[in-house]
């Protein structure tokens, strides 16, 4: 992932972005929105864009046709309200207010453009996500934020179970086993539960008469 300090951030409410947390459990990964919006730039594609913008859709301009379903997976994560500024044609662009600030991740789109954020109206899912193509977009963009922040996961348990954690290696090795985080691997299982297990952890001790079994 992109490192924070040699990223230089554009979208509107950068500034502030290190200033909220995710709210919601399961999400404890994501430290704030700068690391939000590198999870961000991982997952958005051409699929994920909003159909009518398809065709103008690049990895250079990758927040285009975005707007609405990063703005709804925010607030899951983030809380706060999404607010949307009228565009030509009766469009919305969407963007999130959390704890009386303004973020918008995806106004890089508009380049040079300065949005209005003042008294605009907010935006409710159920509206949106009565569209179909839309609420699939958004199922399809929090479903790739899962993988990655299943994989971000995986790798902190490796990390603490390379430097001696017992538990970490117990833990790793339960999710080898049952594909916690992805498919199952049973040879790393064995290899970790019979690393702790040496180390006095009963939980994998448990874990390796179970494999025995299988």
């Amino acid at each position: 992932m992109t490192d924070k300090i040699k990223r230089v951030y554009k979208f509107y409410g950068w500034e502030d972005a290190d200033k909220v947390s995710p709210i919601t459990p399961g999400y404890e990964n994501i430290k704030d929105l700068y690391f939000m919006y590198d999870l961000l730039t991982e997952i958005w594609s051409k699929e994920t864009c909003a159909p009518r913008m398809r065709d103008d859709w690049t990895t250079q301009n990758m927040t285009l046709g975005q707007c609405s379903i990063t703005a709804f997976l925010i607030q899951d994560i983030f809380g706060g309200d999404v607010y949307g500024i009228e565009r030509a044609g009766g469009n919305y662009h969407c963007y999130n207010v959390i704890d009386g600030k303004i973020f918008d991740l995806t106004s890089e789109q508009f380049g040079d453009e300065i949005l209005n954020y003042k008294d605009n109206p907010e935006q409710l899912r159920e509206v949106h996500f009565a569209k179909e193509e839309k609420h699939e977009r958004y199922l399809h963009l929090k479903e790739a934020l899962a993988k990655k922040l299943n994989k971000i996961s995986m790798l902190n348990l490796i990390d603490k179970a390379a430097k001696g954690s017992i538990d970490a290696a117990a833990e790793l090795a339960e999710a080898y086993f049952t594909g916690k985080y992805g498919d199952t691997n049973p040879e790393k299982a064995k290899k970790w539960a019979g690393y702790a297990a040496k180390k006095g952890s009963r939980p994998a001790k448990d874990l390796l008469d179970e494999i025995s079994k299988q």
